[in-house]
């Protein structure tokens, strides 16, 4: 009945309808404002922000094997939700490009083709961590950890062949130190699965003895090291020690 009541009014008084839509949208931000300070109010305690500053290189069908071949500057700026000393979920926006040459490799296929290529890619990643060691961060403990991470997350490509997004899996391994109370460094290397051959835009075929079904899909990587500086981090630590 009530739904039939509004379907009336809307066809009878368009300004009506828009009126109440509108009406609609405010309590929805409102809502989300609402929820968004709920968690930053909860999450002000244990998070971290941070950047990072390394290279990027990729494996692919221009470079099949060789690992740290032809390195680009790659930065990224990150958010860091620590759960406890053992467990994190990071968010990452990371720049990345990468580049090749066929001439770089002697195989006589790459050397007849000669192509080259460069890629801009700009990600979005989130990533779960886990550190094997507990991660303190009481003043009265030196904190350090190996640790791996995985997630997911987007990738939009650009270089001469246009541009193209793709989902990416991310993963990788690293470790951390604590270099004061609330400065963190890492030192990380992470790998990017990102189910597509457009990062160089090129494919060996399938007659070729050098193709390789492992690097139909091309894979990019960064290796460098981030800071991040903890936020509030009050709950973490023992009053009786770190005032």
């Amino acid at each position: 009945m009530y739904s039939g009541q509004t379907g009336m009014a809307c066809r009878s008084s368009g300004r009506l309808c828009e009126l109440r839509f509108v009406e609609m949208r405010k309590v929805q931000l409102v809502l989300f404002m609402f929820l968004l300070y709920s968690f930053s109010l909860r999450a002000q305690s244990n998070f971290e922000l941070g950047l990072f500053a390394g290279t990027s290189q990729y494996l692919g069908d221009i470079n099949k094997e060789k690992l740290f071949y032809s390195p680009s500057f790659s930065g990224a700026a990150f958010y860091r939700y620590v759960f406890n000393p053992r467990y994190a979920l990071k968010t990452q926006l990371t720049w990345t490009p990468v580049k090749g040459n066929d001439l770089d490799f002697n195989n006589a296929y790459q050397q007849e083709r000669g192509e080259g290529f460069h890629t801009n890619i700009t990600d979005m990643s989130i990533q779960f961590e886990f550190n094997f060691l507990d991660y303190s961060y009481s003043v009265q403990k030196m904190a350090f950890s190996p640790y791996v991470s995985g997630g997911l997350g987007i990738a939009m490509m650009k270089n001469e062949r246009g541009l193209s997004t793709r989902f990416i899996i991310p993963f990788g391994l690293g470790a951390k130190l604590k270099l004061s109370r609330r400065l963190s460094m890492v030192g990380l290397w992470e790998f990017r699965k990102s189910f597509t051959d457009m990062i160089d835009g090129y494919s060996f075929p399938e007659s070729s003895e050098i193709s390789s079904g492992l690097h139909n899909n091309d894979w990019y990587y960064i290796v460098g090291i981030s800071l991040s500086y903890k936020i509030n981090y009050y709950k973490l630590l023992c009053p009786a020690y770190d005032d």
